[in-house]
């Protein structure tokens, strides 16, 4: 296999995109990954259990809910190739998980224990910057998300998830694409009937 093409390449790619780590540094995790499949509907984490594991997706695409005791599920977000996935707040509290994470399709992960590599954090102060920036990216993406959702339209919410995935209505139900807009489908449906006559 071409060097560019292993699996550990893909993600020590998105790691330096992150924060920049030399090779060698970077040498010392691979040992924690693992590889795992999961088909269409299997949990990788389930809400009320404790996670112990964070994951990279090589292949398929995941999403992130939160499911209330009446039953309604709330989509958080997706987790597409390239991605990290993991319950980070619950990892860092040690708490049970406060969401799910479910296979939409069927995936291929690079699955490791987050104990192990948070280990890594006292070993070189690379880590610990990475760990630091991927904490600031998360805290990011969730005041981004609020402020989507708190002053943005369902159809400006809409106009800018396709802006950022292009390919998302070909890759995930639009029952779920109308959990994460907040609105019910009938509405998302509305919203591309309106948008194919403008």
């Amino acid at each position: 296999m071409d060097q560019k093409d292993h699996p550990w390449e893909k993600i020590y790619q998105t790691v330096n995109r992150i924060s920049p780590m030399p090779k060698e540094v970077w040498k010392k995790s691979e040992q924690l990954y693992t590889i795992r499949k999961l088909e269409y509907g299997d949990f990788l984490i389930k809400q009320g259990t404790q996670p112990t594991e964070f994951a990279f997706v090589f292949s398929g695409v995941l999403r992130e809910y939160y499911l209330t005791d009446q039953g309604n599920e709330y989509i958080k977000s997706f987790n597409f190739p390239g991605d990290f996935t993991g319950s980070y707040f619950d990892l860092l509290t040690e708490q049970p998980s406060t969401c799910n994470i479910r296979a939409i399709t069927d995936c291929e992960l690079a699955v490791a224990k987050f104990s192990e590599f948070r280990k890594l954090f006292s070993q070189d102060i690379v880590w610990e910057r990475l760990g630091r920036i991927f904490a600031e990216n998360l805290f990011l993406k969730k005041a981004r998300r609020e402020y989507e959702l708190l002053a943005l339209s369902a159809e400006e919410r809409y106009d800018l998830l396709l802006k950022s995935r292009p390919e998302i209505e070909e890759l995930v139900p639009q029952y779920h694409i109308a959990s994460y807009l907040g609105i019910t489908p009938v509405s998302l449906s509305r919203i591309r009937a309106k948008k194919k006559k403008d």
